[in-house]
């Protein structure tokens, strides 16, 4: 019994030392031969179409397999039908099976077969077999196998589950790859273009790429491409925004905490660095991060290290860094906001994506795009832009770039009814938008101040049709420094 016990631990111990579906059935395969003391052994595992097909033998010379598996159809059948093993002692005394001449020719005196069973479904045999009269099977040999066959057949279980996910991993990761790749960046523009062609140049390599443009211009989709066209591809692109959180808190979501560094700090954490590492981290808005936190992050990038909040330890990553912001970098650094040495180490390559007021000629071929998109994901006909409606959104300053046009389509989709054009009218007030604080920008300035030219300044009939209240207007101009000249 010891010794049987001490033959499963180190069977169960090598078929969990392997993830790969072929090794794993070798040592399936082998195990069992010299567990069992036999000269030949065959197992059989279940196809898609629930035929049984022989995988593994051993001592089963190539050209004698058919008839090796000749001498174990009908017993494996029986078998894999039943869920029962199959136990014969003297085969040669067995009339039905000794009929079969290829039980003469191989001189097969005993033979043993068991199930492989995984929640009540058999997934296969395992088949062995003796020519000796030294080696007859016994009971003790069935509970044996039985408890084998039970362990190998979880092993082939959860190795199929780990493979079946390996595949789909993989299926995402292409799909991915595919779906942010240079080619889905919708356009007809030579500017965005010659974004494209900037990018391409530099996403095979890990230099760092700093994205400028107004908010809703499409920088992520950018950052996206450029790491999902890069060797850094089946690793993480792992993205944060710099200005959505306060700067302590900022500092342990990039960096990690050790336990205990602050209030609620009940375990060591890993940050967002070590996250991305061999992979790339997309810093959104980084214009806006504190200047102590700026100087930590220079450090980063220049010893290629991390220390987590409250540790002692550096941790060393290699990560590509991304970064964005819709802020004019060149006046944040004049103004002391930013460093310039930061500039620097975050700027290998530039690129500079224009509003969507300047490529007028990219908006009919995204507003297709959005209309197609949102009818497929909502059953809906699929409709088209009237001339009215594509002159009102190209005259459209669109302070909120791809972004707003996107909302502005499915919008007029809704508002269409079961029309198959989008017409005019149909179009939301975009000669008026409501303005958030994501639209303190140039943009937004200037079309405030053309709604007020078009009302001679006056504040009250321009915060109509702003779509404001006139106080908010007016805090508004006080903000954006908007006075008449």
């Amino acid at each position: 019994m010891e010794r049987t016990l001490e033959s499963l631990f180190e069977i169960s111990k090598a078929l969990n030392s392997v993830l790969d579906i072929d090794q794993l059935l070798e040592i399936i395969m082998d195990s069992a031969v010299a567990s069992v003391g036999v000269e030949r052994g065959i197992l059989f595992l279940k196809s898609s179409d629930g035929a049984l097909q022989p995988l593994v033998a051993r001592n089963v010379e190539k050209e004698t397999v058919v008839n090796a598996e000749e001498i174990s159809r009908t017993i494996i059948s029986e078998v894999a039908g039943s869920g029962k093993y199959f136990l014969s002692s003297n085969l040669q005394d067995d009339p039905n099976i000794l009929s079969r001449p290829s039980v003469k020719a191989f001189k097969i005196l005993s033979v043993i077969c068991v199930p492989l069973v995984n929640k009540d479904a058999i997934i296969g045999t395992l088949y062995l077999d003796s020519r000796k009269a030294t080696k007859v099977f016994t009971t003790n040999d069935i509970q044996f196998l039985q408890t084998f066959a039970n362990l190998a057949a979880i092993a082939i279980h959860n190795v199929s589950l780990f493979d079946a996910t390996k595949k789909e991993a993989r299926y995402w990761k292409e799909e991915a790859a595919h779906r942010h790749s240079f080619d889905t960046i919708i356009h007809t523009s030579e500017a965005i273009k010659e974004c494209i062609h900037r990018a391409k140049s530099v996403a095979s390599s890990s230099v760092s790429v700093m994205i400028l443009g107004e908010s809703g211009t499409g920088k992520e989709l950018f950052a996206r491409a450029l790491h999902y066209n890069s060797p850094r591809r089946n690793k993480k692109f792992v993205p944060i925004n710099c200005s959505a959180l306060p700067e302590h808190i900022l500092e342990s979501e990039l960096f990690g905490a050790k336990k205990g560094a602050y209030t609620g700090a009940v375990a060591d954490t890993k940050g967002l660095f070590e996250e991305a590492d061999g992979g790339t981290i997309f810093l959104d808005e980084i214009a806006d991060m504190q200047p102590t936190l700026q100087a930590k992050l220079l450090r980063v990038l220049q010893e290629g290290e991390i220390r987590r909040v409250g540790d002692t330890q550096y941790r060393f990553i290699n990560v590509r860094v991304i970064s964005a912001t819709n802020k004019n970098i060149h006046d944040e650094i004049h103004a002391g906001r930013f460093r310039e040495d930061l500039f620097y180490r975050l700027c290998g390559l530039e690129i500079q994506i224009p509003p969507l007021r300047d490529r007028t000629e990219d908006i009919l071929i995204l507003a297709l795009h959005f209309i197609k998109e949102f009818c497929n994901d909502n059953n809906l006909i699929l409709k088209s832009v009237s001339p009215d409606a594509l002159k009102t959104l190209q005259e459209y300053p669109f302070p909120g770039n791809v972004r707003e046009l996107q909302n502005i389509i499915r919008k007029s989709i809704l508002l269409s009814g079961k029309g198959t054009l989008i017409s005019q009218v149909d179009l939301p007030r975009i000669s008026s938008p409501q303005l958030t604080a994501e639209d303190f920008s140039e943009a937004a300035r200037a079309h405030i101040i053309r709604i007020l030219e078009k009302v001679d300044w006056n504040q009250t009939k321009a915060a109509e049709l702003l779509g404001l209240n006139r106080t908010t207007l007016q805090a508004k101009m006080k903000k954006l420094n908007i006075g008449r000249t």
